[in-house]
């Protein structure tokens, strides 16, 4: 029995009581966010907010082979064809598989996250899990009132994670599934097949080779499939055409957008895609990008490491969050990645056995991510919330990812 802290919170945690309220309190907060205690807001059931216009543009680019041109649907071919195989059995049983699947995926990334750490701190998993939720609550909220994919595809991401060791080819076809519905987390393949099991990289592969080539010409021949990545290419040309962000801008409502170049544009009083305001994104993406080789300069000689381990799970974190801050289009909810952050931080900073300084780093990290919720920037500034809060995790991961790499009691096979 520790003494610590971290132990008794851990102890805390396995009590069959506390265990209970946590899961209870975790499926509060997912009711509340999905329904906000209305029975008529999910029933009947139909599809609303995002996944309406999941529902309604997946059966209608599937339908005509082509994506709109009145409207704005950045979802690859890959997901529109994984999308509308959700909706084959109509708009009740879709929706009923979409709530399923959020709420899935917010407990797989839970569980997996911390598939690495000791028996007592997986069976404390709950209470953990629930302190991470509130720390990490703004994009979980925002994706599950919205309805969205983000859930989903941080589930899928991180079942790939905890199976790799055990079942890789599950493994490498969740990340690959994962990959084509946002692309966000293309860097982990990359991640896989340099540090990842054969089986899990050639499984990834053939996935994305199947959903990304082999159905769309197999279900709309080489001029429809042609036609599929065209109209694609057009909405990511359209996403950063920075006369689109000006026309939105102006506008009540729309989509949400807190990129970096919105939050340039609303200090500075510049114009969208103005020098002025293309100078600001290149410091600020130059400083970003200086904390990725910071953090990869901190892995030379301990690149390859054990997965799951809570190095590898550290070098996962960060390849999520890599690409978000050049996102044109970035929306609160792309920001879940930081959950399984904080569930890092906090089996770190509950580990009597680690290391007193790289505690307090993540928990300096964590304490960054608290601020923003104490103290709450005007939307049109969010951009530099999420940056600053990026930059904070990154920054503290590259911290101890050196004696991460050293640990050896992660979960044995």
């Amino acid at each position: 029995m520790r003494s610590g802290f971290g132990g008794r919170f851990i102890e805390a945690g396995q009590k069959p009581v506390i265990a209970a309220l946590s899961g209870c309190s975790i499926a509060l907060y997912l009711a509340y966010h999905l329904t906000r205690f209305q029975v008529s807001a999910v029933w009947p059931l139909a599809p609303r907010g995002d996944a309406s216009i999941i529902f309604d543009q997946a059966h209608a680019i599937f339908e005509r082979a082509a994506y709109p041109s009145s409207a704005i649907f950045p979802y690859p071919p890959s997901a529109v064809l994984i999308f509308y195989g959700l909706c084959i059995g109509g708009p009740a049983v879709f929706m009923t598989a979409w709530y399923f699947l959020m709420a899935a995926g917010l407990i797989v990334c839970l569980r997996a996250s911390l598939v690495q750490e000791r028996n007592e701190t997986r069976a404390a998993w709950l209470l953990v899990g629930l302190v991470a939720i509130l720390i990490a609550d703004a994009p979980i909220s925002w994706d599950l009132r919205n309805a969205n994919s983000n859930l989903i595809c941080i589930g899928l991401v991180m079942a790939g994670y905890a199976l790799v060791g055990r079942l890789p080819v599950l493994a490498g076809i969740f990340v690959a599934l994962a990959f084509s519905i946002k692309l966000y987390s293309g860097l982990l393949l990359v991640y896989l097949f340099f540090n990842g099991p054969r089986r899990a990289t050639a499984a990834a592969a053939a996935t994305v080779f199947i959903l990304w080539l082999g159905l769309p010409v197999g279900l709309f021949g080489t001029d429809g499939t042609l036609r599929l990545y065209s109209g694609w290419s057009d909405q990511v040309r359209t996403i950063g055409d920075p006369s689109l962000h000006a026309s939105l801008a102006t506008r009540a409502g729309g989509p949400p957008i807190v990129s970096l170049q919105k939050a340039v544009v609303n200090l500075t009083g510049a114009e969208f895609g103005s020098d002025t305001t293309r100078a600001w994104l290149l410091a600020i993406e130059t400083i970003w990008l200086a904390a990725l080789l910071v953090y990869a300069w901190r892995c030379r000689g301990t690149f390859c490491v054990p997965i799951p381990s809570r190095a590898a799970l550290a070098d996962w974190v960060v390849l999520m969050l890599a690409p978000l801050p050049f996102s044109p289009w970035l929306e609160p909810y792309h920001a879940v990645p930081v959950l399984v952050a904080v569930l890092l931080c906090a089996a770190v900073a509950l580990d009597d056995h680690q290391l007193q300084s790289d505690r307090m780093i993540v928990l300096a990290a964590v304490a960054a991510l608290l601020f923003f919720i104490v103290v709450k920037v005007p939307f049109g500034f969010r951009g530099f919330g999420l940056g600053a809060q990026f930059l904070a995790l990154v920054l503290a991961l590259a911290c101890v990812r050196p004696r991460l790499a050293k640990q050896t009691h992660q979960r044995p096979p």
